[in-house]
């Protein structure tokens, strides 16, 4: 038996939302139901609590009985002006990038240009021990090669991270001059 409650209770939780109409009977009562009605009636707009419904279109002018009318396609209408709270999208961003944004764009530069003096230091190190013969000069220009190839790596690397920590900070200063 308890197999069957949940079952019917899992099937009634994920049916879809159902429109609603209220409908006017020849009595004057009023009926709610899912189907539209056939006389005198209109649709009611549910919305759930969390209030991210699709809003429905708007009735304009005068329409006839039981059904409403839409604006034309080419026709809009002035939004309304949300106005942002205290703690709106804005002062969001902008602690955030006071708090993280920023300092975490700066700790990652700092530590890629650490990382690639740590790794110039490795570099370079290493040439010392080359032989004074055929061979170590040949490992002597590998060693440099590789110490080029390195440090043009971690310039555009550092280059890409600048850009991004320039680019946080041009959106702070925006924020904070809409303030």
């Amino acid at each position: 038996m308890k197999p069957a409650i949940f079952l019917s209770a899992a099937l009634i939780a994920a049916a879809p939302a159902w429109a609603i109409n209220k409908c006017t009977g020849p009595d004057g009562k009023a009926v709610f139901q899912d189907a539209p009605c056939a006389g005198k009636g209109e649709e009611i707009v549910v919305r759930p609590a969390s209030g991210h419904a699709p809003v429905a279109p708007t009735p304009t002018a005068a329409a006839p009985a039981g059904t409403a009318a839409v604006a034309p396609a080419g026709a809009t209408a002035a939004a309304p002006q949300k106005k942002e709270g205290a703690f709106g999208e804005s002062w969001q961003r902008r602690t955030f990038l006071e708090n993280r944004g920023i300092p975490d764009a700066r700790a990652a530069l700092q530590a890629h240009r650490n990382a690639c003096d740590s790794k110039q230091r490795e570099l370079s190190s290493q040439k010392s021990r080359a032989n004074n013969n055929l061979a170590g000069a040949t490992w002597l220009q590998s060693i440099s090669t590789e110490m080029q190839a390195a440090a043009s790596i971690c310039e555009a690397k550092s280059r890409e991270l600048q850009g991004n920590l320039e680019g946080l900070e041009k959106e702070l200063r925006d924020l904070q001059a809409k303030q």
